[in-house]
């Protein structure tokens, strides 16, 4: 009699290869989650840090050629210049800039994205403009970004 030689797989063979496939694909899954989120973060940071220095140049050269400063609230910034009206508002992780000019009806708005931040507009004393941008607000890993600028032109 000849013996059979079996060529196959067993099912225990089948179910270890299958729990092995399953457990990579988690793994895989969850490395792919985790990237995700780091590159998520990372453009959230770039984002927050091009967005301040944005805001911070613009709002310094609008500043230095300011003749008035009124902050209606501290949310909002009003600067009157020369022949122009310029205001800035704080929007949930948005900044936006408006300008109009006294001679023209247009306005021109440009926005600064800060995403997940708190940001408070104050004048503390009489000819300066301090703005806090609170990154992160009320975590542990927040940042605080402080712009202070004097009003107008020093002699």
């Amino acid at each position: 009699m000849r013996s059979r030689r079996v060529r196959g797989t067993s099912l225990i063979e089948t179910l270890v290869v299958i729990a092995v496939g399953g457990i990579i694909a988690t793994l895989a899954i969850k490395l792919l989650h985790q990237s995700h989120l780091n590159a998520r973060q990372a453009q959230d940071w770039l984002e927050l840090q091009t967005g301040v220095t944005r805001l911070e140049t613009q709002l310094r050269q609008d500043l230095r050629e300011a003749v008035e400063v009124k902050l209606p609230d501290d949310q909002t910034l009003v600067i009157q210049q020369q022949g122009s009206l310029v205001s800035y508002t704080n929007k949930i992780g948005l900044v936006e800039r408006a300008a109009k000019s006294q001679d023209s009806d247009h306005v021109q708005r440009e926005g600064f994205r800060i995403p997940k931040t708190r940001v408070v507009i104050s004048q503390d004393e009489p000819q300066q403009v301090r703005v806090l941008i609170e990154a992160n607000h009320g975590l542990p890993s927040s940042e605080k970004y402080v712009i202070q600028q004097a009003i107008g032109r020093r002699p």
